[in-house]
C-alpha cells in the first residue's frame, strides 16, 4: 500500500465527478461536526429586573393596612431577624445574574440534548451515506442516490452501530488522548463496513473494523498527516479551499484506503440478504 498511489486514486476519482463530490464532501463535514453552528443565545434577564434593582427602598409604614395607626417598623425587623443571614447570602448576587445563569444553563442543556438527537438519528447515518458515495465513486461516477445507504435498508442498525462506535471512541478518550486516538482509528472503517454490508450485526461491524485496522492504524494516521499542508491552506482561505478541494480529496482518499485494506482481509461475517 503506497500512500502516493492512494492519494492519486482519490484525487482522480473526485475530480472525475467533481461537483457531486464537493456536495457530498460538505455533507460529510457536517456529519462529522466540522461545521459547528452555535445554537445558543445569551438571554439578558438583567434588563427584565432593572426596575427592581434600581428601585428605592420600600417604607414598611407605607405597607401597613392601618394607615392611621402607629406602626413600629422595628417590630418587623425583630420578628424576621432570624432570616437575616439567609437573606444576606442570597442577596450577595443580583437576582438578574442568578436567573440569567439559570436560563443560560437550561438553554445549553436543551441545545445539547437536541444536538445529541440530531447526531444520533441523522448525522451518523449521513456519515455512512457519504462514505458509501466516495467508495462507489472510486469505480464509477456515483450518483447522489448513493446517499440513501445510511438510511435504507437498515436504518436502525446503522444508528445503533454508529452510536456504539461513538461511545467506544468517547470511552477511549476518557482513558487519555492516545488511547482515544488508537480506538478512533481502530473503528474508522465501521461506516464503510455498514455501507458494504447492510445486514451485518452491530458488534460484528465493530469487530470487523478493529480486525481490519490491526497494523494499519499508524499508516492511516500518517496518511492523514500528509494532508496537513492542505489543511493549513484551507484555514488560510477561511474554509473555501476545503469546500471545493480538500474535503472531497480527503474523503475520496479515505475510501481508497478502505478499499486497499479490504482487499487484504477476510474478516467480514456472512450477512443476510438485503431487505
Amino acid at each position: 500500500m503506497i500512500r502516493s498511489e492512494l492519494k492519486a486514486r482519490g484525487k482522480a476519482a473526485f475530480k472525475a465527478n467533481y461537483w457531486k463530490s464537493v456536495l457530498v464532501g460538505i455533507l460529510l463535514m457536517i456529519a462529522l461536526g466540522t461545521f459547528g453552528v452555535s445554537v445558543t443565545r445569551s438571554v439578558d434577564v438583567e434588563d427584565l429586573f432593572e426596575p427592581v434593582s434600581q428601585s428605592q427602598s420600600v417604607n414598611a409604614e407605607d405597607l401597613s393596612p392601618f394607615a392611621d395607626e402607629d406602626f413600629d417598623s422595628t417590630d418587623m425587623d425583630q420578628d424576621f431577624s432570624f432570616l437575616q443571614n439567609t437573606q444576606d447570602t442570597a442577596s450577595s448576587e443580583p437576582v438578574g445574574d442568578r436567573l440569567k445563569e439559570s436560563v443560560d444553563t437550561t438553554t445549553l442543556g436543551t441545545a445539547g440534548g437536541l444536538s445529541f438527537i440530531l447526531a444520533l438519528f441523522l448525522l451518523r447515518p449521513l456519515e455512512v451515506s457519504c462514505r458509501n458515495f466516495f467508495k462507489k465513486n472510486l469505480h464509477e461516477k456515483a450518483e447522489l442516490d448513493e446517499l440513501n445507504r445510511g438510511f435504507v435498508p437498515k436504518y436502525w442498525n446503522n444508528v445503533f452501530t454508529m452510536f456504539l462506535r461513538s461511545l467506544f471512541n468517547a470511552l477511549g478518550f476518557l482513558c487519555f488522548i492516545i488511547p482515544g486516538i488508537v480506538v478512533g482509528y481502530g473503528l474508522d472503517m465501521v461506516p464503510y463496513i455498514l455501507a458494504d454490508n447492510p445486514g451485518i450485526g452491530i458488534m460484528d461491524a465493530i469487530k470487523a473494523s478493529w480486525e481490519m485496522m490491526k497494523g494499519y492504524k499508524w499508516k492511516l494516521f500518517v496518511l492523514d498527516l500528509s494532508f496537513i499542508g492542505w489543511i493549513i491552506l484551507d484555514v488560510l482561505t477561511l474554509g473555501i479551499l476545503g469546500i471545493f478541494y480538500v474535503n472531497p480529496y480527503i474523503g475520496s482518499t479515505h475510501a481508497a484506503y478502505y478499499e486497499a485494506i479490504k482487499a487484504e482481509h477476510d474478516v467480514l461475517p456472512a450477512t443476510p440478504a438485503e431487505a
